[in-house]
């Protein structure tokens, strides 16, 4: 009767060990199974935020693009008082001194169209910094032909935070330009 008694308990082990071991195994798949369904998940999110960047920045050339391409042959009075708008309100934003902004004559040629403009402000370098990156953001194709920075002497300096920071007397060259459709 004892021997029954261990066969059982051998068979009963036995049965225990192959039951644990396929259910290691299996848990073990799955587990494997997972990680390369989040892996998989991963990439594909990873490449979801790449589109949406990408996305973003062309959408942003697109506007540009969509800005630069004509069909007139010259600037309109409205363009070139709202692009001087523009940079009048750019300049307020920062508290920048604009003495002039003139527009200068546009040039034509076969298939682009050039507008120039010229800006003399009063700033502090920072403020230089932070209008220069706001002309850079505009949906046109903008190009400074000349920046001209001389210090201000005397007290002209501003005084921040109990600071005296140097200002400048800033003329800015820059020209718009238009692309003019063909066809």
């Amino acid at each position: 009767m004892r021997d029954k008694y261990l066969i059982l308990i051998g068979s009963i082990a036995v049965v225990a060990f192959f039951f644990f071991y396929s259910a290691s195994a299996l848990i073990s798949e799955r587990s494997l199974q997972i990680r390369r369904t989040d892996r998989d998940i991963r990439r594909a999110q990873e490449r979801l935020n790449s589109a949406k960047v990408m996305d973003g920045q062309l959408s942003q050339v697109s506007r540009v693009i969509e800005n630069t391409l004509v069909d007139q042959r010259f600037f309109s009075p409205e363009e070139i008082n709202s692009f001087v708008k523009t940079l009048a309100e750019i300049a307020d934003r920062y508290k920048i001194a604009v003495y002039s902004l003139v527009p200068r004559p546009s040039h034509t040629t076969t298939n682009l169209m050039q507008h120039q403009f010229v800006m003399d402000i009063m700033c502090t370098y920072v403020q230089l910094g932070q209008f220069l990156t706001m002309i850079e953001r505009m949906d046109y194709v903008i190009k400074l032909n000349t920046l001209d920075v001389k210090p201000i002497g005397g007290d002209a300096g501003l005084k921040v935070n109990d600071e005296i920071v140097t200002q400048y007397r800033v003329i800015i060259d820059l020209s718009v330009y238009k692309i003019i459709k063909e066809g």
